[in-house]
C-alpha cells in the first residue's frame, strides 16, 4: 500500500483496518440488514393507498432516531420499518438494532403477540415455540406469573396468564407491604430487583431511577446496548 513521506498509508487507513471494515461490510450484506432507507421502496409505500405510514421513534436507546412504520391496511400487520429520512437525528440511518426492528415486531417467539390461528399461519403450527401459555388470548393486555407449588420437575414453576391491571395491582400491593415493613435503619430493600432496558429513553429512565431510589433498593441491573 502506498505511503506518504510520514510512513503513513496514503489512504489514511491501514491494511488491517481495511480488511476489518471489508469483513464487517460483508457480514452486514449477508445478514440482509438495510442501515439506510431505500428511497424507491419508501416512495412506493408512502404513495400506496394500501398502506399507512406512521412516524415514530426507535425504541432501542436514548438516541431518538426517527423511524417510519408501514402497516398493511387490509391485514393491519406491520410489513416494514425503516429510518425516517426527514429526521434531523439520523437522516434515515439506523443502527443494527433499529434496522432489525421489523424482526422484533413480527417474531413468532414474542410473548402474547400471536393467537393460535396466527401462529398456524406463520409457522404451520398452532403451538407457541416456547410455551402455549404465551399465545395471545385476544382479550387485551396480559401479564404472566409463575405459580408456586407447581414444580414442573426441573426446578421451575408453571406460567399462567393474568390480566395486566390485576398484575400491576398485585405488584404495587406487594411493594407497599415490603416497603412499609422496613425501619429507617434497614431502608435498603433486598427482596425486590429492578431491571432496566435499552428500550427506555432518557425521560423514562429518569422517572424509573427516581422510583428505585425512593423505594430504597440498590438491586439495579440493565440491558447493555450494542
Amino acid at each position: 500500500m502506498a505511503t506518504r513521506d510520514t510512513g503513513q498509508p496514503a489512504s489514511g487507513i491501514t491494511r488491517r483496518d481495511f480488511l476489518k471494515t471489508a469483513a464487517a461490510a460483508t457480514a452486514v450484506a449477508g445478514c440482509g440488514l438495510e442501515f439506510m432507507y431505500d428511497p424507491v421502496k419508501a416512495a412506493a409505500y408512502e404513495s400506496s393507498p394500501d398502506h399507512t405510514v406512521t412516524f415514530t421513534t426507535c425504541p432501542y436507546c436514548s438516541a431518538s432516531c426517527g423511524q417510519r412504520v408501514v402497516k398493511e391496511n387490509a391485514t393491519g400487520k406491520v410489513v416494514d420499518i425503516y429510518g425516517d429520512f426527514q429526521s434531523p437525528w439520523n437522516s434515515g440511518g439506523l443502527c443494527a438494532k433499529g434496522a432489525g426492528s421489523l424482526q422484533l415486531v413480527n417474531n413468532p417467539r414474542r410473548v402474547g403477540a400471536w393467537t393460535a390461528a396466527e401462529m398456524q399461519e406463520m409457522t404451520g403450527s398452532t403451538s407457541h415455540p416456547v410455551n402455549d401459555v404465551f399465545l395471545s388470548t385476544g382479550t387485551g393486555e396480559v401479564a404472566y406469573k409463575r405459580i408456586e407449588g407447581t414444580d414442573l420437575g426441573n426446578g421451575t414453576s408453571k406460567w399462567v396468564q393474568m390480566d395486566l391491571n390485576t398484575a400491576l395491582a398485585e405488584i404495587a400491593t406487594a411493594l407497599v407491604t415490603e416497603r412499609g415493613a422496613l425501619s429507617s435503619a434497614t431502608y435498603n430493600q433486598k427482596k425486590v430487583a429492578f431491571f432496566g432496558s435499552s428500550h427506555m429513553n432518557n425521560e423514562s429512565n429518569y422517572v424509573y431511577r427516581k422510583l428505585i431510589a425512593n423505594f430504597g433498593s440498590s438491586n439495579v441491573e440493565h440491558q447493555a446496548r450494542i
